[in-house]
């Protein structure tokens, strides 16, 4: 892989070597239909129908020569012969497959995706299961558990490869997790606060248990609207509502929500003096939904001791919010850090910088991408239309 890389956005090409992919070679439209005579018996057109998953056959070069009414629902067409030849990724509108001339399987994010190590798996004449993540046009997410199997036709190696969704299971789940992982250690806080001042340890209001109280409810509040909102945003029942509001102000109330709260970190919370106020309308819960995770992802990258810094001002006709925290995110990381269930915390978790993503380039209109390097950090940038 890439020894070392400066900028990455999703969906965006990068400098590459060739050989860090899979082989970009592919059969013409005759040699397609050749091989998919090989799989259009009757015993298998009704066959393939009657399975309740995805099933596509492919050929060595990893096409389309075969596909069940499932998986031609599922991409939204009316005759499977127009998914001749496309590979899988292309076929559901991956948008890393789309990125590139070479298409599915060419960028560097695709040495994340499970259905691609499943096949290639396969071609070494080993049977498969993985996970697969497939982020389509439209932020519409795909989560798949792929099994791939070998099978000789007329002396050629093609792939049997089925698919269930499993995008509802995975989203509760993670869902679940974050949430609980989340909200335990505020009300373990408000729980010990409370004991204190029950046991007449703490006998004034001004002692600080009280505070803490207070401060660990309103934490524990935010945490709670937090995945209210990812949740109406997944299944498409978010409402926004823009508002003109002042860009310094928001970002202070962010900063000032962990600054109140200093048992989630032991950094330093800085709003950078070249920060400018500026006017911008956008839905406000949405934006500090956002600006909280940019933050909190900061925190939990930043050691003992160290700075996170934070900063608003205009550029052009646009408002630039950005976190930057001291930590380098190595590449393999870097490729996954939208996408969902994605992260370095453990399983189930991996939803705040996917869900920033989703707020700001669905229903705010913005865009959301980050640069990093060992010698200044890492640095997350909000780009908000400023009216």
């Amino acid at each position: 892989m890439i020894a070392s890389t400066r900028i990455f956005m999703e969906g965006r090409r990068v400098n590459h070597n060739q050989a860090d992919f899979v082989p970009g070679e592919r059969l013409g439209p005759d040699e397609i239909q050749l091989q998919s005579g090989l799989f259009t018996s009757l015993e298998m057109n009704d066959l393939s129908a009657a399975l309740p998953v995805m099933f596509l056959v492919l050929n060595r070069h990893r096409q389309i020569v075969f596909s069940n009414r499932r998986f031609v629902e599922l991409v939204g067409s009316r005759d499977s012969a127009v998914l001749l030849g496309q590979r899988p990724g292309e076929a559901m509108g991956c948008v890393h497959a789309l990125s590139s001339p070479e298409g599915c399987g060419s960028t560097e994010s695709c040495w994340l995706c499970g259905a691609a190590k499943s096949i290639l798996m396969t071609q070494k004449e080993r049977a498969a299961i993985e996970a697969c993540v497939i982020t389509c046009e439209g932020r519409r997410v795909f989560e798949l558990q792929v099994w791939t199997s070998p099978v000789w036709r007329d002396g050629e190696l093609f792939t049997l490869f089925s698919a269930v969704d499993i995008s509802a299971e995975s989203r509760r789940l993670s869902l679940e997790r974050t949430f609980f992982h989340d909200i335990s250690n505020t009300v373990a806080a408000i729980s010990g606060a409370a004991e204190l001042l029950v046991d007449g340890s703490q006998e004034t209001p001004n002692s600080g248990g009280i505070e803490t109280i207070f401060n660990a409810s309103e934490w524990l509040l935010d945490e709670i609207r937090s995945h209210k909102k990812l949740m109406e945003a997944e299944n498409g029942e978010l409402e926004v509502s823009k508002t003109a509001i002042s860009s310094l102000e928001t970002l202070k109330q962010c900063l000032q929500l962990y600054a109140r709260n200093k048992s989630t970190h032991s950094c330093s919370l800085i709003l950078s003096p070249d920060s400018s106020d500026c006017r911008v309308v956008t839905d406000p819960v949405l934006l500090r939904r956002i600006l909280i995770n940019m933050v909190k992802n900061a925190i939990e990258a930043t050691s003992e001791g160290g700075e996170v810094v934070a900063r608003c001002r205009p550029h052009g006709a646009d408002i630039i919010f950005s976190v930057t925290n001291p930590g380098f995110i190595p590449r393999h990381v870097q490729l996954g850090i939208f996408q969902r269930t994605f992260s370095t915390k453990g399983a189930g978790r991996g939803v705040g910088t996917y869900s920033m993503k989703l707020f700001a380039e669905r229903y705010l209109g913005g865009t959301i991408l980050f640069t990093t390097s060992p010698e200044e950090g890492t640095t997350f940038t909000l780009s908000l239309p400023s009216a």
